[in-house]
């Protein structure tokens, strides 16, 4: 029987009692002290069903209890009935304004209702409560977890940093900390505080590993790093701050040395799939395309839903000339993560390169749909359209980007150019001469895209007056 395994005696005992009970087979008093502890053993064994039952009984006999009526309102809670579990909670708030879990539950349902501001509203006075009773400190927890839920980030911070008032070595609320900070985007603010815990406990791994993290979402590459090495130097077994590192080499393009860090992480905790991808794709960024493979295949054996591999796989095929076979691992990255523009462009590109124009065309829009302010992938559609469908449509969708985008020189450039290659000579001369009135080198940036307007006596001799200016 499943109570004999249970540590906790003195909850094997009443709940033996308590089933004894319901089974007619004897009569049993039991205190709400009781009822809480037997509640309290059925839902850690996940017995739903009889710990409801449990409270159910409890509340015959002490309806009015508050301990009991605070267990049914998290019943409420996870069977969604909002409205019940709300009017029962100010029926208690009249009774018990002041009441911690009171307040923090009506914070709570507002903030699963979706009532935002009724949410803030609540936690707040939370605090206001604990702020003026240190007995309450034991709450901060949630409600830091409740303002991060909401994302008042900033009022997380102030809630975890008076945490570590009464807890200065809690690894977990500093590096909750370090989240609520990363996620408010005040980084200098937080630059300071982990310094500050740094200055006065030089081994807070955690503290060093949040600076770090910090540094990376700056870009200050290279002062992640000394603080991810600093971090484990204290506990090498961090493996989050090999990752970090990892990525920090990554982005200053060092790529051997990435791979070794990640290499690092392994002796301490097994591989995962993330960590395999980020392996193949630098061995991709070095050129051994081998290797990269290897390694993308690696990280599909260990989790086949990760769509950066099969991407990695098919970018790798790609570059061996094999764009047949690149498109089907393509196709099944974007099954896994159908919105990502990056990859219909991708799939796109490789489409028009086998040209199957059709699919490519279809894939082109998909990219503008998802991005419509990739700049680069306007340019890339129209040039397909231009090249291999129609002139017209081409030169409309140019315009339609040129609306879109705020009027981008690299868009009116490649217009100017196509306006030029179709013979409609005068709206490409109007275009540059605006263009130019701004960007004195708009010439030679045009000439740049499109050397055959050289072979355009008309247009050269429209340049001739401008160029003739400059030189003077």
């Amino acid at each position: 029987m499943l109570l004999d395994s249970n540590p906790n005696n003195d909850a094997v005992e009443k709940v033996a009692l308590f089933e004894s009970m319901i089974k007619g087979e004897t009569f049993t008093f039991f205190d709400v002290e009781d009822f809480e502890l037997i509640i309290e053993y059925y839902l850690e064994l996940d017995f739903k069903k009889k710990a409801k039952k449990a409270l159910e009984i409890a509340l015959e006999q002490y309806p009015i209890d508050l301990a009991l009526t605070l267990i049914k309102i998290e019943f409420l809670n996870s069977s969604q009935r909002f409205d019940e579990s709300l009017k029962t909670l100010n029926n208690l708030n009249k009774f018990h304004p002041n009441n911690i879990d009171v307040v923090l539950g009506l914070g709570r349902l507002y903030s699963l209702m979706g009532n935002k501001p009724y949410a803030i509203k609540y936690l707040n006075r939370a605090h206001n409560l604990i702020s003026l009773d240190s007995s309450y400190n034991d709450y901060l927890h949630d409600l830091s977890y409740e303002y991060t839920q909401l994302g008042k980030f900033d009022s997380a911070i102030k809630v975890l940093k008076q945490i570590l008032i009464f807890k200065p070595n809690d690894e977990t609320v500093m590096m909750e900390l370090g989240v609520a900070y990363h996620e408010s985007g005040k980084f200098q603010e937080s630059v300071n505080y982990f310094k500050e815990v740094i200055d006065g406990n030089p081994y807070s791994h955690i503290a060093w590993f949040n600076l770090a993290t910090i540094y990376n979402v700056n870009e200050d590459w290279k002062e992640a790093i000394f603080a991810y090495e600093m971090c484990l130097v204290i506990n090498e077994e961090f493996t989050a701050a090999h990752y970090g590192k990892a990525n920090s080499f990554i982005h200053l393009k060092e790529y051997q040395k990435a791979i070794d860090s990640f290499n690092d992480s392994f002796i301490y905790d097994r591989p995962h799939a993330y960590a395999y991808c980020s392996i193949g794709e630098c061995y991709e960024k070095i050129g051994d395309y081998s290797k990269a493979l290897m390694f993308y295949e690696k990280s599909i054996e260990i989790d086949d839903s990760l769509p950066e591999s099969w991407l990695g796989i098919g970018v790798v095929r790609d570059l061996n000339n094999q764009p047949i076979q690149a498109i089907k691992f393509i196709k099944k990255a974007i099954d896994l993560d159908v919105e990502n523009p990056d990859y219909w462009y991708l799939y796109a590109e490789i489409l028009a390169k086998l040209n199957k124009n059709s699919e490519a065309e279809l894939a082109f829009k998909k990219v503008i749909q998802l991005d419509p302010k990739n700049i680069d992938a306007w340019i890339d559609y129209s040039n397909f359209l231009f090249d291999n469908t129609s002139k017209s449509t081409a030169i409309k969708e140019v315009k339609k980007a040129i609306k879109s985008n705020g009027n981008k020189e690299d868009l009116k450039l490649r217009l100017v150019a196509m306006q030029i290659s179709t013979g409609n000579l005068s709206e490409a001369k109007s275009g540059l001469s605006e263009m130019q009135n701004s960007d004195k080198n708009t010439f030679k940036k045009l000439i740049d895209i499109y050397p055959e307007v050289l072979q355009v006596e008309e247009m050269n001799q429209f340049f001739q007056p401008y160029i003739d200016n400059s030189k003077k």
